[in-house]
């Protein structure tokens, strides 16, 4: 992409946005109030970043419900937990995000399933079927039933509505990535043995990410737009084992499976996918052509100069977080000395 092209108007679905600029989302904790509304930590955070000239912002986590994967509160942000606090909370930030220009869309999450962590859960982990939680291998999640997945689904028009109406700009579902609750009925990994509709080949597992765009549509309108945060490849060794080896074998979503499902989500009405940096890891770029929709955040990491600066913050970080730990190792050694 030519840097001049960042700072041109594009389109998701029927929004314009300003720029090519995107603040992706974040599940940042310490956003939420008690009774599931976005506090004004949370405000003034998104405020700033449309200030500095973001075209669009997505906002983090937010449930749909908070009643079969009960959280405690407050963890998250949730739509339906007491709808007039959400509501209330959402008016004034939207309108000072529009001020600056930026658009703003919602990302909305039927939960976190199997990678819940028990300790923030007020009921027992949740899963497509029986498997242990990702953080404590000796919890077990129980498998959905049929009814309570329809249930979830539903929630999803109920909090279309009211993303609509207090003036969000479009929804992002979370997240068919890294593993997440509707990520997890996408995966024959995780979706083994279920007897209903949402499991069986790949475009069967599809069924629940499918069936909570339909609801979407039915909440806000068809006109209303949705995108879906995607991973092409799980990158999972085994349960509770991941690794970014390319070339070992994936028990997770490969890149053949993940470029089929990305088309199956883009024919199911999908206003764009939003991928996460995996494709750069194993040389997937537009022309593979895997689907018109699955372009807007990955062209701006599509070169290699982005790739290098990915990899530096890695370095970085790796750094920042060895260096912390001598530092904790030197404190615990001076208290027991």
């Amino acid at each position: 992409m030519n840097r001049s092209e960042l700072f041109t108007p594009m389109k998701i679905g029927s929004v314009t946005i300003k720029n090519r600029i995107v603040m992706e989302p974040m599940g940042l904790m310490g956003l939420a109030g008690r009774e599931g509304e976005f506090n004004q930590r949370a405000a003034d955070y998104f405020v700033e970043r449309a200030k500095g000239g973001v075209g669009l912002i997505i906002t983090g986590f937010t449930k749909v419900e908070n009643e079969i994967e009960r959280m405690k509160m407050p963890t998250f942000t949730c739509v339906t937990h007491n709808p007039t606090a959400f509501e209330n909370s959402c008016y004034e930030m939207i309108e000072r995000v529009h001020s600056y220009g930026a658009k703003i869309f919602l990302q909305v999450s039927a939960g976190l399933g199997r990678v819940a962590k028990p300790t923030l859960l007020e009921t027992q982990p949740v899963a497509p079927t029986e498997v242990p939680n990702y953080w404590q291998p000796d919890v077990m999640c129980r498998a959905l039933t049929t009814e309570e997945v329809e249930r979830i689904i539903s929630r999803f028009e109920e909090a279309a509505a009211i993303a609509k109406k207090v003036g969000f700009d479009g929804i992002e579902l979370h997240a068919v990535h890294e593993g997440y609750l509707a990520d997890q009925f996408t995966m024959s990994v995780f979706n083994k043995d279920r007897s209903d509709r949402f499991n069986g080949d790949l475009e069967q597992r599809a069924t629940f990410p499918i069936e909570i765009l339909k609801a979407i549509r039915r909440g806000a309108g068809e006109n209303y737009p949705v995108t879906v945060r995607y991973s092409i490849r799980s990158f999972i060794k085994e349960l509770g084992q991941g690794g970014i080896n390319v070339a070992a074998k994936e028990s997770g979503r490969d890149t053949e499976e993940g470029l089929e499902l990305a088309k199956i989500l883009e024919k199911a009405g999908y206003d764009a996918l939003m991928p996460i940096l995996d494709l750069m890891m194993h040389g997937i770029g537009p022309t593979h052509h895997y689907t018109r929709k699955m372009v807007y955040t990955f062209h701006l990491l599509n070169s290699s100069k982005m790739l290098l600066m990915c990899l530096l913050l890695w370095a970085v970080r790796w750094v920042i977080l060895n260096l912390l730990k001598t530092q904790l190792k030197m404190v615990q050694l001076t208290l027991l000395a």
